[in-house]
């Protein structure tokens, strides 16, 4: 364990099953917070005004659960369950030296399963024996606000073999040759940024949908040559190189993909225009703006992540 060192504040709200500290990458271990470290926290927190209707309290959403009321089990009504000192849920990556390798964490850390969702850094001055903190406001803002509106009340559940993935997506990450396949670690970096826009903004749905047509596609030689046909076309190729499928159906009524996809730029087509989204009658296939936006967020994921493993299939599809 890394004591008296520099750590960045993991906001998720998790429950962890397994033995730590864990490496993540050389000099960076996932592990939970010390007395001083969740100090340092809470106190930023705090002052910075977020979750202030807990702190006005003095409580914090990563001291209690939520469990089942049994007072009212007809109901099924959750209440709040302090947690004691050591159970808090406050968790973080120490790490030695300079903060440059956590902001690749971050754009790696958006590919896995469980996203890990760096909120602040805490860098530690050994000179004065305390900490300067290193922020993004507006990502810093969106990140709690996002954590402090699910209405969910559960916690994220994330083991060992989470960690292993974003410690493999990292190595792949990192021996990408850049000046081969920039573009790659371009479109990493676009779905990061795309944090620093509200987090309802409908510009976000249109930035993932940029991002696939950044990594898949390219401009229309003529009609037959349409984005959502190339996107439609590629994606049913690409599907099949996968390491895990993606499950339309987990999303969508057992419909045709090319079906779906249609749609889904018809959809795109109504933000870009200003036109109100009808998901009861011509967007009903979708849902909502939930669910096309969740399946959005899932194919940008597994995209980047297989383009990783095989960046030459996608420099070779953009030009077909």
């Amino acid at each position: 364990m890394l004591e008296n060192t520099s750590f960045a504040f993991i906001a998720n709200q998790l429950n962890v099953n397994c033995t730590l500290p864990i490496k993540v990458i050389e000099n960076h271990y996932f592990q939970k917070a010390n007395y001083i470290q969740i100090q340092e926290i809470k106190n930023h927190l705090k002052k910075s005004g977020y979750f202030s209707d807990y702190f006005q309290f003095n409580l914090s959403p990563y001291e209690f659960v939520y469990v089942p009321d049994e007072n009212t089990p007809e109901k099924q009504n959750l209440k709040s369950q302090h947690l004691e000192p050591e159970e808090w849920k406050y968790y973080i990556l120490a790490f030695q030296g300079n903060n440059s390798e956590i902001s690749n964490l971050q754009q790696v850390a958006n590919l896995a399963e469980i996203e890990l969702k760096i909120a602040l850094v805490f860098l530690y001055h050994k000179e004065v024996g305390g900490y300067g903190i290193v922020k993004n406001p507006i990502h810093s803002f969106n990140c709690f606000f996002e954590i402090d509106r699910d209405d969910s009340y559960s916690h994220e559940f994330i083991n060992d073999t989470h960690l292993q993935e974003v410690s493999l997506i990292y190595q792949d990450f990192k021996n990408l040759d850049e000046a081969k396949y920039l573009y790659i670690k371009q479109a990493i970096k676009m779905l990061e940024e795309l944090k620093h826009l509200p987090y309802h903004s409908k510009f976000r749905i249109l930035g993932l949908f940029t991002i696939i047509e950044f990594l898949i596609t390219h401009k229309p030689i003529d009609t037959g040559d349409s984005i959502t046909r190339q996107v439609t076309n590629k994606m049913a190729l690409l599907s099949k190189r996968f390491s895990k499928q993606l499950d339309y159906s987990a999303f969508f009524k057992d419909i045709p993909e090319s079906t779906i996809w249609k749609k889904l730029y018809a959809y795109r087509s109504c933000i870009a225009h200003g036109t109100q989204a009808d998901f009861q009658k011509e967007l009903s296939v979708l849902k909502d703006d939930s669910t096309a936006r969740k399946f959005l967020k899932l194919v940008v994921k597994t995209l980047l992540r297989h383009s990783l493993s095989e960046p030459q299939l996608y420099t070779d599809l953009k030009e077909c």
